[in-house]
């Protein structure tokens, strides 16, 4: 195991929680899950379908408004990002990568056209570099 005290805590997930439904029907995606992932780590989210996997990480990009916990990113709370140009350039630092090649890629794209759409969307380069 790596020491942790000298590097840099990059992302900090304290008791997240996210619920979907109503009060009288809710579903509990993810129930009270922390973690902590430090520069130079990689991270994978391991469980079962229908475990909170992809729900966690969607929390983690605020695609969702947690119900209940913290997400840090840098020692920023990402709650307080403000949606547009601050929320955009989190973005560009953060990502998911699903574990199902199916899920991740469209077969209906070439992969150019696949990695272009994130660097067109981040403003990045034009697709024609």
């Amino acid at each position: 195991m790596t020491n942790t005290e000298n590097r840099k805590k990059l992302v900090e997930v304290k008791h997240l929680k996210q619920y979907f439904g109503s009060k009288k029907n809710v579903v509990k995606a993810i129930d009270d899950i922390s973690f902590e992932i430090f520069e130079g780590e990689t991270f994978g989210l391991v469980g079962e379908s229908g475990s909170g996997k992809s729900t966690t990480g969607r929390a983690l990009l605020r695609l969702y408004k947690p119900t209940d916990g913290e997400i840090l990113f840098e020692g920023k709370d990402i709650a307080n990002l403000k949606k547009g140009k601050e929320l955009l350039e989190f973005r560009k630092e953060a990502q998911m990568i699903f574990q199902d090649p199916y899920a991740s890629l469209d077969g209906r794209m070439k992969v150019r056209d696949i990695i272009a759409e994130g660097i067109d969307i981040h403003g990045i380069a034009k697709t024609s570099e």
